[in-house]
């Protein structure tokens, strides 16, 4: 072995390695909060649809339809209402907190949910809780309008 050569890895590689595997963790960072901006426009969308869904029926004179929207993965169940439901569910002890506050249209469960567990839709009849279950990313729910009622009813 000549002089000065050691058999160690020189202070230049180690360094190398080094930012390499810092880069790597950063653009795993990266990939992962724009998966979850994904999953908060779904939620985005999903009130929006929604809530275009309820204004056109409120607008029109009788309405029977059925609303299918997407969730994104982790959301079990869309709940409806502020009053205390006739038997207490998994989903009420998790969101009756949220109650209080002005939304009627609840995401079950709340952690889910990028910081959204709840919104105000307008023009709807809310009486007891109730939840509909998520299925494969979807919900469904009819939405029904008499031609004398004033709001509409989720059902």
């Amino acid at each position: 072995m000549k002089r000065g050569q050691s058999q160690f890895m020189s202070i230049g590689v180690i360094f190398s390695i080094i930012i390499i595997i810092f880069i790597f963790a950063i653009s795993i960072y990266v990939v992962t909060k724009f998966i979850n901006i994904g999953k908060c426009a779904d939620i985005a969308l999903f009130k929006d649809d929604l809530q275009e869904k309820i204004n056109t029926a409120w607008s029109s004179e009788i309405v029977d339809d059925e609303f299918t929207g997407k969730l994104p993965n982790g959301i079990e169940a869309v709940c409806l209402g502020k009053e205390n439901p006739v038997t207490a569910t998994r989903e009420y002890a998790s969101l009756k907190d949220y109650t209080r506050y002005d939304g009627n249209l609840f995401f079950y469960p709340p952690e889910s949910t990028c910081d959204q567990p709840y919104t105000t839709i307008e023009h709807i009849e809310t009486g007891s809780f109730r939840c509909f279950p998520v299925v494969k990313n979807e919900v469904s729910f009819r939405i029904e309008k008499g031609s004398f009622d004033d709001i509409v009813k989720i059902g």
